[in-house]
């Protein structure tokens, strides 16, 4: 056996090497003490670590076995193995693990937290709650348990409840900036928005975040959509300083330590603070390697090629969504490919007025109605219907699984429609974007490879208009007035674009700007108030209420005289609605994809007149068309005569492209070729 010095030597060089986020070298080091005396717990519980830290969850396992047979009096290394355990897909002894740890150590809250979390997925929503109840009172000044339960009953609708036991808390233990922060969630689920932005706001001045929190996320998420204008450049600012910090270029290790929640709400919420595409995809990147890190593969049922080619869509939008409203005609054309069309369907709106989620349905006989499964569950019954190839419709966003993506359960799976710089991670290997939402200096900026459309990155649906013209009287707009059109998300209005809107209106007396309702009458206020101090009467701030015709809704478009795009993040399915309708769309692209998503649409139509190259041509081709009613007659009369044959709404070739993408990528597979960039050509 080697002396106890040179092991302890070989454990200092693994510890060095760790920290310089050398993992192979610390490794190396740490297998060879380990070999040089396997008694050594200490040395055990280190390499476990360190193949914990790699995702290698098996071996990180076995070691911290030999460390427990080494030392079986270390109650912390029965939650360790409990936490690689519930990793690597074997529950059942994950939560023997941990219900050890807390026989030696009833106060162990960890293991009460993570028992919790596997209770909660198996669905023993009761046994958890109980849990982090017995955990409370043991330990009533720790916020772990609290927060668990508080977040257990946001999942149950029970918000109310959540927030008093946050209160409550408060009460006793003062008011820290986890508990404040968790009273906001629970404010927003409640619809209290103004309150929880208000508390929020305070624990940034208390304490302005050094990482990529949820605070961060709840921060730019709540000033956004309440039109906070005058806070969105510190949001902004916050978050590529804390990108920068948690994220380092040269240090890709650390990206394994943030907050996997928070990075997949930031990934929905950066593109509408201007976040450059190359900050965006470390973003993307991070949290493709934490969930495949925790996620583990498939082991049964492995693929069998069939004929013909199956193809599935994953997505929790097949019904009143933008993601419905785009695919039906797709989903209606897709049999032209040649493949048999599978959908995963993971949740249906109750509020479908238009029946869009029947309308897919009817599009397959391979419709899956996959509500209340797991990723486990989804993933299995992919690989039951043998897929050829899966696209994921919903990436990070709300609704979506990619856990399900990261157990591979496809031989080829894609991203299309949300992420569209790219959406890079180990399980995707390819995202489907268009030439002008990613350029071709802009393709390896950490993207993953791209699959770039001939024409625009989505299609539009050709929905049949009513057949009476609209009254403005019945939308609360003037008669004799220029109303310049701004609907969509309130997220993408920022201090830039607003001032160019006011500008604009100061200019053109008596118009109009007429946005979509925000959420809240605080928010109405606060905008209506901008107005007042550039000397603009209110009255000339509408909102348009929500109207639950999807025909209805595009036909008040008609009302308006000219559509203006956001500048952060273009209108993309508002922009397809809009043009529908036969109303021209002022655009003026930027430097990421999310800004030039009108610009795609608009040179898919063929009227690419609107499109303008910076802000000061904005406003002024704005106060110039408004001031000359020629100008937009004539531009309504070119977008009325190109809509009919624009590849825009052609759901035909949209699915000719994807017949080719089909091809292509099996190709690729069957030949054994790496994913790589390609263009789709017509």
């Amino acid at each position: 056996m080697t002396s106890p010095n040179a092991v302890d030597a070989l454990l200092q060089r693994a510890r060095e090497a760790a920290s310089r986020q050398n993992i192979d070298a610390a490794l190396a080091s740490a297998q060879a003490a380990a070999q040089a005396d396997p008694s050594r717990a200490d040395v055990w519980k280190f390499q476990g670590m360190l193949h914990f830290q790699r995702g290698a969850h098996a071996k990180a396992s076995d070691a911290f076995r030999n460390a427990l047979r080494a030392n079986p009096g270390d109650n912390a290394l029965f939650h360790d193995l409990g936490v690689v355990l519930k990793l690597d897909g074997r529950i059942g002894e994950a939560e023997a693990m941990f219900r050890e740890s807390l026989r030696r150590n009833p106060g162990f809250v960890g293991s009460a937290i993570s028992l919790g979390d596997v209770l909660r997925s198996a669905g023993r929503h009761a046994d958890a709650e109980q849990l982090y109840r017995d955990a409370m009172a043991r330990s009533p000044a720790e916020f772990g348990p609290l927060r668990e339960l508080a977040n257990l009953m946001l999942e149950k609708g029970r918000a109310a409840e959540a927030a008093a036991l946050a209160q409550q808390f408060m009460q006793r233990n003062g008011q820290s900036i986890d508990a404040l922060e968790t009273f906001s969630v629970c404010l927003q689920v409640l619809d209290k928005l103004d309150d929880a932005l208000a508390i929020t706001s305070h624990t940034i001045d208390r304490q302005p975040p050094t990482t990529l929190d949820i605070r961060l996320a709840s921060y730019a998420s709540l000033s956004g959509r309440l039109a906070r204008l005058d806070q969105r450049e510190r949001a902004r600012r916050l978050i590529v300083a804390n990108i920068e910090q948690s994220l380092p270029a040269n240090n890709r290790a650390r990206w394994m330590n943030n907050d996997l929640n928070a990075l997949r709400r930031l990934s929905f919420l950066c593109p509408y603070y201007a976040i450059e595409d190359h900050l965006l995809m470390r973003i993307f990147n991070a949290i493709g390697d934490m969930t495949a890190a925790r996620i583990p593969k498939l082991v049964t049922g492995q693929h069998a090629p069939s004929a013909p080619r199956r193809v599935g869509f994953v997505s929790h939008n097949f019904s009143e969504h933008p993601i419905g409203h785009l695919l039906s005609p797709f989903f209606e054309a897709h049999g032209a490919t040649g493949a048999d069309l599978y959908l995963y369907a993971l949740h249906i709106n109750s509020h479908d007025p238009n029946d869009y989620a029947g309308r897919i349905k009817t599009t397959t006989p391979h419709y899956r109605d996959c509500r209340g499964a797991n990723a486990g569950q989804l993933a299995q019954q992919i690989r039951a219907d043998n897929i050829s190839i899966l696209i994921d419709l919903d990436g990070y966003l709300g609704g979506g699984m990619p856990e399900a993506f990261a157990m591979r359960p496809a031989p080829v799976q894609i991203h299309w429609l949300q992420h569209l710089a790219g959406m890079p991670a180990p399980y995707i290997d390819y995202t489907i974007v268009d030439r002008i939402l990613v350029r071709d200096s802009e393709r390896d900026n950490g993207n993953g490879p791209l699959i770039r459309l001939a024409d625009a990155f989505q299609c539009g649906d050709r929905v049949k208009m009513p057949d009476s013209p609209p009254k403005r009287a019945d939308h609360g707009l003037p008669e004799d007035a220029i109303v310049f059109c701004a609907f969509g998300n309130w997220l993408k209005i920022d201090e830039e674009v607003f001032a160019c809107w006011l500008e604009i209106l100061d200019a053109v007396p008596g118009s109009i700007l007429w946005l979509s309702d925000g959420p809240s009458g605080t928010s109405r206020d606060i905008l209506r108030a901008r107005f007042s101090q550039r000397g603009l009467a209110p009255e000339r701030l509408v909102f348009a209420a929500r109207i639950r015709s999807k025909a209805e809704h595009l036909n008040r478009h008609k009302c308006a005289d000219l559509f203006l795009d956001t500048f952060t993040f273009s209108a993309a399915t508002t922009t397809t609605d809009a043009l529908w309708a036969g109303l021209p769309v002022l655009t003026c692209p930027g430097a990421t994809a999310q800004s030039r998503l009108s610009e795609s649409l608009l040179r898919a139509v063929g009227v690419t007149e609107t499109i303008v190259p910076d802000k000061r041509a904005y406003v002024d081709s704005a106060i110039r068309w408004a001031n000359d009613p020629k100008t937009l007659a004539r531009l309504r009369a070119k977008l009325k005569k190109a809509l009919p044959c624009s590849n825009l709404y052609d759901a035909d070739r949209m699915v000719k492209q994807f017949a080719s993408i089909y091809e292509t990528v099996s190709e690729r597979h069957a030949k054994g070729v790496a994913p790589a960039h390609f263009d789709l050509k017509l």
